[in-house]
């Protein structure tokens, strides 16, 4: 196989794979693990990939904002996985706070066998979810609403968030590197994390392992801000050992 010919394929393959590993393109390109490495650096160089621990991503725009429609199609088992390991951890009566999104959502979803809960969200998804199907007590942030993800951002729900205190909090990130911490499209967005894991006793990262070695635009808090960290048992091992290392509890479902 020429070289053009392979560096192609391996654009092509994370086109429909969003991320990949060196070996598992040496294996499937009969390969050496260095070939690929130097691949994915001439790429990278190029401004066609993003080099992660141990692999690659596609390269994407550091403030592209993803639809809630492509977001609600990805990862669905995994994100329910998430949920339900979230959900367990949530003691009756307590005040919660739910990040914006579909890992989010889908603790929402899984919240009926909870009693006497105060559920408060910067996401009109979930606030209208919540309002038809639950009778807890429910607060939105308010604030201007993304009209492509359905989260509340801007001054006013910040304001909201300074103002109340919460005892655990579930935030959602679309990018998390060990070295860069967590980031997201916007400076408004990550004001808006910044601010949840301000008001909150304990803070709980939900999300997909789809979503580290990615890096955003805007950061809003490195990974030690979290008392926990549930993802999905696909992480990369060698990732695992980095997180462990920072003494912070990962939960794999």
């Amino acid at each position: 196989m020429f070289q053009l010919e392979r560096r192609n394929l391996i654009v092509k393959y994370l086109e429909e794979n969003e991320r990949v590993t060196v070996e598992e393109l040496a294996q499937k390109l009969d390969v050496t693990p260095m070939t690929i490495r130097r691949d994915l650096q001439y790429l990278e160089n190029n401004n066609m990939v993003k080099r992660t621990f141990g692999g690659a991503i596609l390269k994407s725009r550091l403030d592209e904002e993803i639809s809630y429609k492509d977001k609600s199609i990805s990862h669905k088992d995994e994100k329910k996985r998430i949920a339900e390991y979230a959900v367990s951890i949530i003691e009756n009566g307590q005040i919660v706070l739910l990040d914006s999104g579909t890992t989010n959502m889908e603790i929402a979803k899984k919240l009926k066998d909870k009693k006497d809960l105060t559920i408060i969200t910067p996401d009109v998804l979930i606030a209208g979810y919540l309002a038809q199907t639950s009778d807890f007590r429910l607060l939105c942030t308010g604030g201007y609403v993304q009209n492509t993800t359905g989260a509340c951002i801007g001054s006013r729900a910040a304001e909201f968030l300074r103002d109340i205190n919460v005892d655990i909090s579930f935030i959602g990130a679309s990018s998390i590197d060990v070295e860069k911490g967590i980031s997201t499209p916007t400076f408004e967005k990550a004001e808006i994390k910044r601010q949840m894991i301000k008001s909150s006793k304990k803070n709980v990262l939900v999300t997909d392992s789809s979503k580290f070695g990615r890096v955003s635009f805007a950061k809003f808090c490195d990974l030690n801000a979290f008392d926990i960290i549930i993802t999905d048992t696909n992480i990369d091992k060698r990732l695992l050992e980095r997180l462990k290392a920072i003494e912070v509890t990962v939960k794999l479902v």
